[in-house]
């Protein structure tokens, strides 16, 4: 007899059952997933696994807790890291999800999502937010994003359509804490929707926030920006992604 078993929260192993091996078979799922683990990575291959970019003196490096991206103390610098090549379509309904923390939380940008490019040019960002207008370097992209020289500085859902950009701010409940971890997701879907989860809550929906053309690939993508003439420091702990088969 054919059984479906459906959690609506978690599977969560007690007892006995958390402490040995707690399933028999062989489990397989039915997505395709990729995890990028950097807690125990001792240096970073950035010729087969990893795009990473560095802007001046800054650097993208194995470290203590995972990835560090760490800026230039100097104003503008940035960071990133890209998980790979363009090989995420909206065909395929690709999510994404970030897990790092940062050393402050002032004078700095964020993003973590979905980049058509796996890296962006000197002093800049997929999507950055001044007063209250967003500036976007990518032509299609889906990315949380936090910027501190936006006029209230909290979280923001963020998406530009070939070029056509928009975002909302979320409240101020959605701030990051210093040296707290936070965890982002991010979902494309078929049409081009976005949909974004905060900490495993969903809080935004971007209707056709991206171009669905075939031949438009996405990266899962985290960056960081300096906004004064002082080092800041990302850490990624982890990136996950899954997609249909």
């Amino acid at each position: 007899m054919a059984q479906r078993v459906r959690v609506e929260r978690s599977l969560d192993y007690i007892g006995e059952a958390d402490h040995s091996s707690n399933i028999t078979g062989n489990p397989a799922t039915k997505k395709i997933v990729s995890v990028w683990n950097f807690s125990d990575e001792l240096v970073l291959d950035a010729t087969n696994k990893y795009t990473i970019y560095i802007d001046g003196t800054s650097s993208v490096a194995a470290g203590k807790g995972g990835a560090l991206l760490t800026t230039a103390a100097t104003d503008t610098k940035t960071a990133s890291i890209s998980m790979g090549g363009l090989f995420w379509y909206v065909a395929k309904n690709p999510v994404c999800e970030f897990t790092f923390s940062l050393d402050v939380v002032t004078t700095v940008a964020i993003n973590a999502g979905f980049n058509d490019a796996v890296s962006e040019g000197s002093h800049l960002l997929p999507c950055l937010i001044t007063t209250a207008t967003l500036t976007d370097t990518a032509t299609d992209a889906a990315m949380f994003v936090y910027d501190t020289n936006q006029t209230l500085a909290y979280w923001n859902v963020a998406n530009t359509n070939n070029g056509t950009q928009a975002f909302t701010q979320l409240t101020s409940t959605y701030v990051p804490v210093a040296a707290t971890l936070a965890t982002v997701r991010v979902k494309l879907d078929t049409s081009g929707n976005a949909y974004y989860w905060y900490n495993g809550k969903e809080v935004g929906y971007k209707a056709l926030a991206v171009a669905t053309t075939g031949t438009i690939g996405f990266v899962p993508y985290f960056g960081i920006k300096n906004e004064t003439g002082t080092a800041h420091v990302a850490t990624l702990r982890r990136v996950r992604a899954w997609c249909d088969v």
